[in-house]
């Protein structure tokens, strides 16, 4: 039986908690007993296939697709993957990279019945979110360790990157980093050591930014094509650049990407640095101009379109978003993460059968990219197809069970389709998968309301008002209307005692 896991995470043989409480939280042990077969150890050896380091990996896909860090294969001759049950496969290729997000996808020679796939969650990080990092740390294989995000920021070449205040090192790269409920957010890249150990991870959604190859790649071939460019003097610099931005010190990274483009002026990645330099220091007309002058430098560099698109959709020009997106996919139309950027930008603009059809591109590109498919039947909803909006929420709960925001648009299209009955069984498996999901809890209460069991919708008020105050106010003026009882404002009136 194909085994199928709810978004990314990993295992524990061996769990050690950032905090007393952990080792103690049983949804933490449920959560992580389930998604453990999904990672793996990356084993690598050098040119005469002596051991030479481990990281971590972990399958997004039933062909035995693995993503993992890009410096732990860097320089590498072959690598392994050891499965959580103790079996050893061989990395047959490497299909794509991104070296300045520090991501690889490989393909893994192991039986498709033997995988046991995880989906990428396509949401930020929020700061003080719960998170936990599973990996090999030390070579302590399958190790846990839990945290919070402690800062979200943008860093230049690399885009959005947030810090964990879970333990990482050596052997973690490439770690998941995972929500509490069971959602891949990130995947632990690196470390900056100042005074204390810092530890970050780049957001899961960059995976869909890989660049994939015209064919496939040996792992011996891929390092010969590395080897055989030699680091210039502007990567040097901007990689100094990169790593002041990494401490905030967003001045003196400026500097260095400045002096980059000047020792090198047809260098794209020096422009794109500098570019995400200004755009970080909230200064927009100098962030396009560096971006625009990336594209001169290289025009057929898909990711300097693709920078330019997304720094034009972050502060609002959509059109131009659009047009930039579009520029990149005709130099890559397989770039997951151009056409699904290119969908939001449509939707934002109220152009839903436009988005609609480059989520499903993406859908087509990776039929087990679950946000794409969500997306599509968000936008199927606003197109008035109800039912086709049904169908594409189902895809989304085959490839992750516990999404509850797809049963909650099932129940919203049965609405749509007075299919009552339909509606109310969608909003509960919404509240089931995530009791604390509130907008199931407040379409409950309404239906509730349509019934008139206002019993019922006074319960799920009392809920709502420890989730969303917001949501608990507005069912509340729909229990009692304004002009037949305002109970609050009298409460509001009395005066406190002295």
């Amino acid at each position: 039986m194909r085994k199928h896991l709810n978004i990314l995470s990993l295992a524990a043989a061996v769990l050690l908690a950032a905090g007393p409480s952990a080792a103690a939280d049983s949804g933490l042990t449920r959560l992580v007993k389930k998604i453990q077969p999904a990672v793996v150890t990356v084993i690598v050896y050098d040119a005469e296939r002596h051991l030479s380091g481990i990281g971590t990996g972990f399958f997004v896909s039933p062909q035995g697709h693995l993503i993992t860090n890009f410096h732990v294969l860097a320089g590498k001759y072959a690598a392994d993957v050891r499965t959580s049950q103790g079996k050893s496969y061989h990395v047959k290729a490497v299909l794509a990279e991104n070296k300045a997000f520090d991501l690889v996808k490989l393909q893994v020679d192991i039986p498709e019945n033997e995988v046991a796939w995880i989906s990428v969650s396509d949401r930020p990080p929020e700061i003080a979110e719960r998170i936990v990092v599973v990996g090999s740390p030390m070579g302590l294989e399958q190790t846990v360790s839990e945290g919070i995000v402690s800062s979200v920021r943008e860093v230049p070449t690399v885009g959005r990157v947030f810090q964990i205040s879970a333990p990482i090192s050596s052997g973690s790269s490439g770690s998941p980093v995972v929500s509490t409920k069971g959602q891949v957010i990130g995947i632990a890249t690196f470390q900056f050591i100042q005074g204390q150990n810092l530890n970050f991870a780049v957001t899961a959604q960059q995976i869909m930014a890989l660049k994939k190859f015209a064919g496939t790649k040996s792992v011996p071939e891929w390092t010969f094509d590395h080897l055989g460019s030699k680091l210039r003097v502007a990567e040097e610099l901007c990689q100094k650049g990169f790593k002041f931005s990494i401490a905030g010190e967003d001045q003196l990274a400026l500097q260095h990407f400045i002096k980059a483009t000047q020792e090198d002026p047809g260098d794209a990645a020096a422009w794109s640095g500098l570019g995400s330099c200004y755009a970080g220091l909230n200064n927009p007309e100098d962030a396009i101009a560096a971006f625009q002058q990336a594209i001169q430098a290289n025009p057929q560099d898909e990711m300097a379109h693709f920078n330019l698109a997304n720094y034009f959709g972050r502060i609002g020009r959509f059109e131009e978003a659009i047009a930039a997106y579009k520029d990149t996919i005709t130099i890559n139309p397989q770039l997951e993460a151009a056409h699904f950027n290119l969908g939001l930008a449509y939707v934002q603009l109220g152009r839903y059968a436009e988005g609609k059809d480059e989520f499903e591109t993406v859908a087509r590109i990776n039929p087990e990219a679950a946000p794409a498919h969500y997306n599509a039947g968000i936008s199927y909803s606003q197109l008035g197809r109800f039912q086709e909006a049904i169908e594409a929420q189902k895809i989304v709960i085959r490839i992750n069970p516990d999404y509850a925001p797809a049963y909650y648009a099932i129940g919203v299209a049965f609405g749509k389709l007075g299919r009552g009955r339909d509606e109310i069984r969608a909003y509960t498996e919404a509240i089931r998968v995530d009791p604390d999901f509130a907008p199931a809890h407040h379409a409950v209460g309404n239906a509730f309301l349509q019934r008139g069991d206002i019993a019922g919708a006074l319960e799920e008020y009392k809920i709502l008002k420890k989730l969303d105050v917001n949501l608990a106010d507005n069912l509340f003026t729909h229990i009692y209307p304004t002009d037949e009882i305002s109970p609050k404002p009298k409460r509001a009136a009395k005066q406190p005692k002295p």
